[in-house]
């Protein structure tokens, strides 16, 4: 029974990489990519590393908290959508000079304090009616964020490569990891009214993440060892 659903959707992810959708979303991203990689490398050469970049991105986010505490929405998404191009900036600039393990660490530290900074910054702009969907959404942040970081920890190999929960069929990408938080993020920087529904559906799709991690994880670490693979 479980091999059968797991065909099924090993047949089903398959269709969507090979649909037209997906194609063309990869083509715009590799041409993004690639304009990125040229601002990586001018400002490699210019002496200014990736840490760098990812301390200054994470600087200028963290005042989106007082900005959203005093109700300056336009200028909290200014500082979030900073945050997030130096988010890609940096590992422009990385791949340009050379990656680091403690560069890996702090980019992926910086960015969960970032998140979370961002929701207890909603809360304080109005505690009395975004206080419990605040905290929901950080439930379902923290456990996504925390299924993500034990399976790194469990599947870490020093002495070759770790095993990709991208190769698993129950994988969903990068759900509710980068577009769609930074998408509800300024939705609710245009729409403060909106934000205990809007921050429900984040928390449960975050909620989904951390399911989808849990089943992807099995799926490696016990399905495929069973079989040999």
């Amino acid at each position: 029974m479980l091999e059968n659903i797991i065909s099924k959707i090993k047949s089903l992810m398959e269709e969507y990489r090979q649909s037209d959708f997906c194609k063309n979303s990869q083509c715009a991203r590799q041409k993004w990519q690639k304009k990125v990689n040229g601002w990586g490398k001018e400002l490699s050469k210019n002496g200014i590393n990736a840490n760098m970049v990812s301390i200054f991105g994470f600087v200028i986010g963290m005042m989106a908290i007082n900005f959203l505490a005093m109700n300056m929405y336009f200028e909290a998404l200014m500082c979030i959508l900073v945050n997030r191009f130096c988010d890609v900036l940096d590992g422009a600039v990385a791949r340009a000079e050379g990656v680091t393990k403690f560069g890996v660490f702090l980019d992926a530290c910086l960015d969960f304090i970032f998140y979370a900074g961002v929701i207890f910054g909603f809360a304080l702009a109005n505690p009395d009616e975004n206080a419990v969907a605040a905290c929901f959404l950080l439930f379902g942040f923290t456990a996504s964020a925390s299924a993500l970081l034990a399976y790194g920890l469990v599947s870490y190999n020093p002495n070759g490569k770790p095993a990709s929960l991208s190769e698993s069929p129950f994988y969903l990408g990068g759900a509710a990891q980068g577009f769609e938080t930074l998408a509800a993020f300024v939705l609710l920087c245009i729409m403060p009214f909106a934000f205990l529904p809007i921050a429900i559906a984040l928390g449960c799709w975050c909620l989904l993440k951390a399911l989808v991690i849990v089943s992807s994880a099995y799926y490696k670490l016990v399905i495929q060892q069973k079989n040999g693979k």
